[in-house]
């Protein structure tokens, strides 16, 4: 959230800056197009009087009949060349200024792409949070309304947590949240979604899957937390286990229900002794 607010003031002084450099711009432009027009007139005039005179010594003619002859001559000349290079200078100014205002552009995306993901995201986990899962969930139940497709959710609880966090402290008990999130995530599919539920609960979102291939994932996932080892001091590791409700989306069920009867799945996986998966 700083680097996002941080970002957008500096976002926001260069606005401010572009815009009050805007007048001394213009009156830039308008000095060099003064500038181009007292060259051509200047040059001009030299270029008569040069001329002028070496004619006037051979053919003997008055200067009168060859001022015109020489503004309608080197005027234009002079004219095209500084508006030439009037224009050369106005072209480089504007792909300068067109790269900087893609630089910007390309900042603020970053800087709103970095907040969307702090607001979704949870910081110990790096999975996502409760706030999207429940945005996530509302989606999923939309679909299976629309295409009538199987929806399952997982909710994963860590075994005795408590206990690790009051014998090993709350610094080893985040380094086993850590470890949880990154073991959810190499059990799941890339269509899943694992989510941070709150404290040592994760819930895990399994698009077009029945019960039997959830409990599967629930099974693997439970597995792979039996089969993981955290080590804390010399010659002492720590192993953890989790217990895990299971259930399948029911048509015309509240979401508030579905969510409930995979809770109550979980309590009695707890019940009957933990480190297992119960399905509702």
């Amino acid at each position: 959230m700083t680097i996002f607010n941080t970002n957008n003031q500096k976002l926001e002084q260069s606005e401010m800056m572009q815009k009050e450099n805007t007048q001394p711009e213009d009156q830039s432009i308008l000095k060099e197009l003064l500038a181009v027009i007292v060259f051509a007139f200047f040059g001009t005039g030299l270029m008569m009087y040069l001329d002028a005179v070496e004619k006037l010594l051979r053919f003997s003619r008055t200067l009168e009949i060859y001022e015109f002859d020489e503004i309608a001559v080197f005027l234009p000349s002079f004219l095209a060349i500084g508006f030439v290079l009037f224009s050369y200078r106005r072209i480089q100014k504007l792909e300068a200024e067109m790269i900087r205002r893609r630089e910007v552009e390309k900042r603020l995306l970053k800087s709103e792409k970095l907040y969307k993901d702090l607001s979704i995201t949870d910081d110990l986990t790096q999975l996502y949070n409760s706030r999207c899962f429940y945005n996530k969930l509302e989606e999923e139940i939309d679909r299976v309304m629309r295409y009538e497709q199987p929806l399952s959710l997982l909710l994963i609880d860590l075994d005795d947590f408590k206990k690790i966090n009051d014998r090993y402290g709350h610094l080893k008990g985040d380094n086993v949240l850590k470890m949880a999130g990154g073991i959810i995530q190499n059990c799941i599919r890339k269509i899943d979604s694992a989510y941070r539920y709150g404290g040592e609960e994760f819930t895990v979102l399994l698009p077009g899957t029945e019960i039997e291939a959830a409990i599967n994932v629930a099974e693997r996932t439970r597995k792979g937390f039996e089969a993981q080892e955290l080590s804390l001091i010399t010659n002492e590791t720590l192993n953890i286990s989790v217990s895990i409700g299971a259930a399948q989306f029911k048509p015309g069920e509240e979401m508030e229900a579905f969510v409930k009867r995979t809770d109550d799945a979980l309590y009695v996986a707890k019940q009957k002794g933990k480190n297992r998966v119960y399905s509702s």
